[in-house]
């Protein structure tokens, strides 16, 4: 996944969709593909508003840390609140998980006063808020509320899953149970975190995938994660950022198509949730689940349609990455470009200038060939844009979908 030289297919996306796992080890997403993801939880308006501030180098809200990592701080948090709530926890367990708990949902809400708050963000006074808003760059508390429960749900690879406790159930809590009311000492409160840590997997690393590769959750934040991970590749190529794809780069909006992916797939989750949750209440009518199959199959070419514009974004990636080889060869043919008129220079002042004319003549071959090949590059990376363009516009979806064969 991380090499620009293997193709990713359509196969691969909905392999990787169905297992909800990606080969390798993708590093985690930047603050601005978390925000963009983020936004797909907002309204049409409030989501362009944050791709314009970004298209717009605007300041956007940042943590101290990572969004990433305040996904992993809501996973444990979540975590702890389930093991609290079975009441089977020993009492001097419970006591110390309480007061873990309490810590991170104070750091939990230190981040949503720096992304719903936007200090040095958005505008404060009512006179900047009131030009904001004519600028069509003010987003507003609720729209921020609902950026922050996005960014609580950034795709993350290979969540801890819990230890004992949570893999074994009931039988676990006895023995455990039997193991806390030994502990005696001043050993003893270190000895519960160190269970805690253990059986909980509360300490917000990322959990090994048995089989390697990272896992998610789903396969739609896979989807997510995938969109995401290659929007990143393609802002820090250096061969996207150059002149020579100046023109590629006007013609379409990457802010923008990732938050329009983030949003088709929320829509895409929610819609599956609500079809789980209408056949468990309807099931006995087989009107109505025919019915439900019936939208459930008029949303799979939705599906198919998201993995195609994923899988442009992938292309765009691994065409601009190989587009940033070339312009390494031809930067370091300016380079000796130079040195070689310091050459030509000098061997002008002893007559000789053979050697000058044989050196010119191949360099300027060399160059030529690099040009030619950035050009077949920028016209690979045109088709792929068209892919995308015509999306850039927010799909309108029919009523149903989930990860799954066509």
């Amino acid at each position: 996944m991380n090499s620009a030289s293997v193709p990713v297919t359509m196969a691969d996306l909905r392999r990787w969709a169905q297992e909800a796992r990606l080969p390798g080890d993708p590093p985690p997403l930047s603050d601005d593909a978390a925000l963009l993801i983020a936004s797909g939880h907002l309204s049409p308006g409030g989501r362009a508003l944050v791709v314009r501030r970004m298209s717009m180098g605007l300041p956007l809200p940042r943590l101290s840390g990572s969004y990433g990592e305040l996904r992993r701080l809501q996973h444990a948090i979540g975590h702890l609140e389930q093991q609290l709530a079975t009441g089977m926890i020993p009492n001097v367990v419970a006591t110390v998980l309480r007061t873990r708990l309490s810590g991170m949902t104070r750091r939990r809400e230190d981040a949503r006063r720096v992304v719903v708050g936007g200090k040095g963000v958005f505008a404060t006074s009512t006179r900047a808020i009131r030009r904001e808003r004519r600028e069509n760059l003010y987003l507003e508390i609720d729209e921020r509320e609902k950026l922050f429960t996005g960014v609580l749900y950034t795709p993350v690879a290979n969540l801890p899953v819990g230890g004992g406790v949570r893999r074994a159930g009931s039988a676990a809590v006895d023995r455990i149970a039997g193991f806390v009311g030994s502990l005696a000492g001043r050993n003893a409160a270190q000895n519960v975190e160190e269970w805690i840590n253990e059986a909980l997997g509360s300490d917000g690393k990322p959990a090994p995938s048995g089989r390697g590769g990272a896992d998610f959750s789903d396969g739609y934040e896979a989807l997510q994660f995938v969109a995401g991970h290659f929007y990143d590749r393609i802002q820090h190529s250096p061969a996207w950022r150059s002149d020579f794809f100046e023109l590629q780069r006007s013609a379409v909006n990457l802010h923008a198509e990732l938050a329009e992916i983030a949003a088709d797939v929320v829509t895409l989750r929610t819609l599956r949730v609500d079809l789980d949750q209408a056949r468990a209440s309807g099931g006995y009518d087989r009107g109505f689940v025919e019915h439900l199959d019936q939208r459930e199959a008029a949303l799979r070419p939705v599906w198919t349609e998201l993995l195609s514009r994923v899988q442009a974004l992938v292309e765009i990636a691994q065409t601009v990455e190989s587009a940033s080889a070339e312009l390494r060869i031809l930067d370091e043919y300016d380079r000796t470009s130079t040195l070689d008129a310091r050459i030509d220079h000098l061997v002008a002042r002893s007559g000789d200038r053979e050697l000058s004319a044989d050196n010119t003549r191949r360099l300027s071959e060399q160059v030529r060939a690099g040009e030619e090949q950035l050009r077949i590059y920028r016209d690979v990376l045109q088709g792929n844009i068209a892919r995308i363009a015509p999306h850039q516009a927010p799909m309108e979806l029919p009523e149903r979908y989930e990860p799954g064969p066509s």
